[in-house]
């Protein structure tokens, strides 16, 4: 039957197709799907060989240290993107982005040492794991070649790097689990992995058309400030997102025990697999978006909402299919000892289509420099995940946490919008996403 919303379904995937932004996209998510693979390949034989207890620990100390590293990153991805291509890529511009990343990544590194010796992170069993895991964010400051190969158009490049570093490691992961390898072996393994990913990228991101000089370049103390001052909204918005999406494994362990952290863990793993898609689809898209963003403002709201609507439905679909099959494909990735953690893993995925539609009004907030509403919604859905935490975990278990953070991606992603005047316009946007034959209207 060929309605008006089928009609318009059709025109926006065909101008997806044909679009720099699908291009882009489908390097990044080929890459994404590799490393997914052989991630999940990987997790999957770690976590039978460790068992629920010590793969527990390890999951604790890696949502640790990718806390951290995640805060060392300074929440700068999306701003030095716009940057990066309304500068083209200029040398003064990318001094000032390194000279921030790195020092960010040793304050990261300091921060991690410190972790490591807290009598709480030693009683969990993971505080020689956070001591190896201090160099992460070290190793993960290659992500500004990745940004800049991004905002150039380049993804082949970072889909090359992806695709030659994560079977490698994944391979190394499952040949260390069937050994009998122990959890510091694995956490090592994440560190190399990180620093030859940064090491590729930075090799391939190498004469982009920078100026010479570029490192000698004179950054203002000035700029850099005016930088931070509109990413520190999206890094303290990160923090709340990891609040609530990672805080769980915390309040879990303190209230039932590691085993429960384990079996928790292990679905939050499998459940998050879908959501690598609206994050790819704002990084491929969000130079494109930068450019109809200084062309014409409506223009560029067109493109959102289709690429909200688009993934809305996408995850809609991937969701209903993955709740029906919980149980069966918990029990066959992890085996029986897994299968109290099904309904966790129903209630998770059940998350997707809000996930896509918070990630990718994310790049509204920052082309209108508005970064600080990104925070606002962030710390309302955290606060609101915490506080249900501790009514659900003793009434429903691990189940409890997945209901909390269900809710809270609700009141984050969606609700938070329409509160504030500001956004309301955000808020009419993602409704429009709803209904394929508004997707071309403003």
């Amino acid at each position: 039957m060929n309605t008006p919303q089928a009609g318009a379904l059709g025109r926006t995937l065909r101008w997806l197709r044909d679009s720099q932004v699908a291009r882009q996209f489908g390097w990044l998510a080929m890459a994404k799907i590799v490393q997914g693979v052989a991630s999940l390949a990987a997790a999957l034989a770690v976590a039978r060989a460790l068992g629920p207890v010590e793969f527990g620990a390890l999951s604790l100390a890696i949502a640790i240290a990718s806390f951290v590293a995640m805060i060392a990153a300074l929440g700068l991805e999306q701003i030095a993107t716009r940057e990066l291509v309304a500068a083209d890529s200029g040398a003064r511009t990318l001094a000032l982005l390194r000279r921030l990343r790195w020092s960010g990544a040793l304050l990261g590194a300091a921060a991690l040492l410190a972790v490591s010796v807290l009598p709480q992170v030693h009683a969990l069993g993971a505080s020689h794991l956070v001591l190896i895991l201090a160099l992460l964010p070290l190793a993960q400051v290659g992500d500004l070649a990745e940004w800049r190969l991004i905002a150039s158009g380049h993804g082949r490049r970072v889909a090359m790097a992806v695709v030659a570093v994560s079977p490698l490691a994944a391979l190394v992961r499952v040949v260390l689990a069937f050994g009998g390898f122990g959890v510091v072996a694995f956490a090592w393994v994440l560190v190399a992995e990180w620093a030859l990913r940064s090491l590729l990228l930075s090799l391939l991101a190498r004469g982009l058309g920078t100026q010479s000089g570029e490192g000698v370049a004179t950054v203002a103390l000035r700029d850099a400030l005016e930088l931070l001052r509109e990413s520190t909204p999206l890094l303290l918005a990160g923090i709340a997102v990891f609040a609530y999406m990672r805080i769980d494994q915390f309040m879990i362990a303190a209230m039932l025990g590691q085993q429960q952290v384990g079996l928790y863990s292990a679905v939050v793993t499998l459940a998050e697999l879908p959501l690598v898609v609206p994050t790819l689809l704002l990084r491929a898209a969000l130079p494109t978006l930068t450019r109809q963003s200084m062309d014409n403002p409506l223009t560029r709201d067109r493109t959102l909402v289709r690429l909200m609507g688009v993934s809305v439905y996408l995850h809609l679909a991937m969701s209903v299919v993955l709740a029906l099959l919980a149980e069966p494909l918990v029990v066959l990735a992890y085996g029986e000892a897994y299968r109290g953690a099904a309904e966790a893993f129903r209630l998770q995925v059940l998350a997707a289509p809000l996930v896509a539609l918070g990630v990718l009004s994310s790049g509204w907030l920052v082309l209108e420099r508005r970064t600080g509403h990104a925070l606002r919604r962030t710390v309302l859905g955290a606060v609101a995940n915490i506080g249900l935490n501790f009514w659900l975990i003793p009434a429903y278990g691990i189940a409890g946490a997945a209901m909390a953070t269900l809710a809270a991606q609700a009141l984050a992603t969606w609700l938070a919008d329409a509160a504030y005047r500001d956004t309301r316009g955000l808020f009419m946007m993602k409704t429009r996403a709803l209904w394929p034959g508004n997707w071309g209207r403003t």
